[in-house]
This record gives structure tokens, sequence and C-alpha cells, in this order.
């Protein structure tokens, strides 16, 4: 490290400011309390707001002066000095916060000084890893057949020879209680690195997404540089060292049989009983899987919002909008500065009536077609006498002549009238039963007439209809109109 590089890092970086602040202390003790100890990758702002008030009662229990300001204040300075991350999440109506990966730095850095003066240092397992990455690298490079045989036919004698002499019921080596501990202890060192690690992964997509809405806002740059350099940018990054990497953890951690036989391990370690005074860790551990794969998630959701930029920039009917708002923007910004001298006095809004508001939520689920169960077919046997009724049932059928109905409409409305569906139906000539009221509300909301579902009205259907029991029937009140719209999704009754 040259002393250039060091006051460059310290005059600059926001982890060395962090480390450096008056409240460093605080600021580190309530992000890892909030994200590190609760295993949060992210939280919404009104829970953190919740959290930190709470933290700046507990410490103005004992130092009042310390973090008078509110929550809102500290959020905002924290967020500005790359601290803490501020983003819009689809699936929450309000922002949300995540440790930006200044943050994790100063967090490791804090926790691996702490835990090393508490805990032992691993001198001897940590020479083991070492000579064992650097037999795996010279093992793993070897193009040569020859050698890297060799190598196969030494790990399988030694493999053989610990299998000879557990046969033969000779002492073979097992772990010191220190020695697990030890290797325990650099397992979790290597996980903490591990969680810090991908907000840095995060960080390049966000780089990249971020560069191509600058592009896009500066209007230099044409949609087909932009996408290049998007498009290069995201490819470039999975063939990094970082990209390949993390491509390749995500399909480790994603396989099940990886998957399955890490949990088992785990569960083994966890039951070890020289690890049982290392509660914290042991907890650390057991979280180890879904916390790994919530991390990945996280960065895979941020590519995914790199892609509908994507999307978005290729729209051409998008794009079109965007620039008609820009437009309206600056016209209304230039009318301004025109009434900045004399403003008026009343500002007037004209609003477009015909302009229809609808809502995303609106629009149904996805759900599955009907699936029909075919059963075996029976023979059934009818009598003479239930044909014969059954066919006089079927000639008393009411026919619905919806063609007659939306004509006595026409001639009710004829001069530009409005006639309710009762009017409609005590002026009639015809014989009107249940059928043809239910015919007209079919036509009313076929045809677009007005239906006030918050009133009511009883109509009462003829008498020589129902000479026994007439018929009193509440429906929606309807007004028919001389001039209803039809509905674009509108069709005709059966």
């Amino acid at each position: 490290m040259r002393r250039e590089e060091l006051l460059s890092f310290f005059d600059n970086s926001p982890t060395a400011r962090l480390l450096r602040s008056d409240l460093g202390a605080c600021v580190i003790a309530f992000l890892y309390d909030t994200f590190k100890a609760s295993s949060l990758l992210s939280i919404s702002q009104s829970d953190l707001k919740a959290r930190l008030k709470e933290f700046q009662s507990e410490v103005h229990a004992s130092n009042p002066s310390i973090m008078p300001g509110s929550p809102e204040r500290y959020l905002s300075q924290w967020t500005q000095s790359q601290w803490i991350c501020r983003f819009v999440d689809s699936n929450s109506l309000e922002p949300q916060f995540q440790l930006s990966h200044h943050a994790e730095e100063a967090i490791r850095y804090v926790e691996d000084s702490i835990t090393r003066r508490q805990q032992l240092v691993g001198t001897e397992s940590r020479l083991r890893l070492i000579i064992d990455t650097l037999n795996d690298i010279v093992r793993g490079s070897s193009d040569d057949p020859g050698r890297r045989l060799a190598s196969l036919h030494s790990q399988r004698d030694a493999i053989q020879r610990e299998i000879d002499a557990i046969e033969s019921g000779d002492r073979f080596h097992v772990y010191k209680p220190s020695q697990i501990r030890e290797r325990f202890q650099t397992a979790i060192h290597l996980l903490r690195e591990l969680q810090s690690d991908f907000r840095n992964v995060e960080d390049r997509f966000q780089q990249i997404a971020r560069r191509v809405q600058q592009l896009k806002a500066s209007g230099l740059d044409n949609r087909s540089s932009i996408l290049g350099y998007a498009l290069d940018a995201e490819e470039a990054l999975k063939h990094e060292d970082e990209g390949v990497s993390f491509y390749a953890f995500v399909r480790f951690l994603l396989s099940p049989t990886e998957q399955a036989t890490l949990r088992k391990q785990i569960q083994e370690v966890q039951e070890l009983t020289p690890l049982a005074d290392q509660k914290e860790s042991l907890d650390r551990l057991g979280k180890m899987v879904p916390s790994l794969l919530a991390e990945a998630d996280k960065v895979m959701r941020t590519t995914a919002r790199l892609s509908s930029s994507l999307r978005r920039l290729l729209d051409s009917k998008s794009e079109a909008h965007r620039t008609r708002l820009t437009q309206v923007l600056s016209e209304i910004r230039d009318a301004a500065v025109l009434l900045r001298d004399s403003p008026p006095n009343g500002i007037s809004i004209k609003l477009d009536t015909d302009a229809s508001l609808q809502s995303p939520f609106a629009r149904p689920f996805w759900v599955p077609e009907a699936g029909f169960q075919s059963l075996p077919v029976e023979p059934q046997s009818i009598a003479p006498e239930q044909i014969s009724l059954l066919a006089s049932a079927f000639c008393k059928l009411v026919r619905l002549d919806m063609r007659k109905l939306r004509n006595n409409i026409r001639e009710a409305t004829f001069e530009g009238n409005v006639c309710s569906l009762k009017e409609l139906i005590e002026h009639s000539s015809s014989d009107i039963g249940i059928a043809q009221v239910l015919g007209y509300l079919q036509i009313a909301h076929d045809d677009a007439h007005e239906i006030d579902f918050m009133h009511h009205e009883w109509i009462e259907l003829p008498a020589d209809q129902h000479p026994i029991s007439p018929k009193r029937i509440r429906v929606p009140k309807v007004l028919f109109t001389a001039k209803a719209k039809n509905r674009a999704f509108a069709r005709k009754p059966r």
C-alpha cells in the first residue's frame, strides 16, 4: 500500500468515514442489530424509523446528548454517506433500506477485530486451508493426464490406507476439541465474508442500471447505443471474475443434491459436543442456507430490474409517452417562468370527464382452465310417461326475444326520452314475466344504459301472468336512454 492510496482511502472511502465518525459506534451497533443480528436483507422505511427511535431511547437513557436528532434526519444522512441504500421494491408500498457494501466492510472489520480478541486464533486450521487450496489449484489447473492420474492415485492410496486401518481395528486420527473449535471458527469467518461480498456483486449490477438511466435521461445517446452499452456491460460482468464466481455459486446452491448434503453436514456439526458453547456461531451456521439463498435471490432481482429497464427502453410506445411527458413538463415550466413577475390571481383546472380510470388490481388473477373428468356412460331407461311430461314442460318454456325487447326500448326512447325499467314494464302491451325482466337487465348492461346499484325499485308483474299469486321483484334502478353506447366488451346475450 502506498501513501497516496491510503490518503485517498481515508479521505474518500465511506467505509473509512464510518469507522472514523463520532457516531461510528452507535451507527455500527444499530445497523448490526437491525440487519445482521436479525438476518434481514432489507427493511421498510417505517420499520427502520421505528427501530431507530427505539434505539435512540435506549441510548438517551444513559447519555441524552448522543443522537438528539430525529430518525428521519439520521436516515437521510446515512443514505447520503452511502452507509445504507434506499430503493423501491415492486412488492412494497414504501421505500426499502439495505446495508451498502461500505457498511458491510466496516461491520466485518469491527466484528473480526472483536472476535479475534475473544476467541482463539486459528493458525493450524488456516495453514491446512491454505495448503489444501494450493493443492487444489495445482491439481485443477493441470491439463497433463499423467499428472492428474498420479494425484488421483495418491488420494486413492491415502483413502485406502485409512480404510484398512479402520477395518483392522487400528487407531485412526480424530480431531481434538481445540482443532474442532479452530476449524469451526475459520468456517464461520469465511461465512461472514461470503455474506458481506454479496453487496459488492449487487452494487455492480446497480451501477449498470444507473448508468443506463443516466444515458437515457441525458438524451445525448440514441437507444441503440444505450442498449449496446447495457448489454455489453451485463455480458462483461458475467464473464468477469466476480460474475463467473457468483453464477457458479448460484448453480451450486440451487442444486437439490448439494443443498441436501450441506444441510446434513450443518446438522451434524451442530450436534458436536466441543461446539456446545458456540451458540451464536451455531445459530449463524443454522441460518446459512436460507440466508445465502435470500442473498442470491436479491442479487437476481437486481438483475431482473436491469432487464426490465432494458425492456422499457426498447418499447417505442413508452418512449413516445416519455417524450411527450417531457415536452409537457417543459411547456409548464416555461409558462411558469413567464408568469413569475405577474402571477395570476386564480388557477383553474380543466378535467376531461370522458377519461376512464382503471386500476391494475381490477384485473383478475390467472386461473387454470377447468378440467373435465371423463366418466363411463351408463345406459338409462326412461318411462314413456316421463318422456311425455318432459316434452310438455319443454313446450311451455318461454322464448326470450331480445330483438323485440330492444325494439320496445327504442320505441320508449324514440323522442329522446328517458324511460325507467319500471315504466317500460308498466306500459308494455305484451306479456311480461321474470324472463323478460332479466332480458331487460341484460340489455341495460350490454348496451351501457344507466344502472344504479345504490337505489332499487319494486316491479309488479301483470296479474294475468300470475293470477294466483302476483309477483313483485326488487331490481336495481335502470334508466334507458336514447343514445346508449355499446361497450367494447359487450356481446349479444343468448
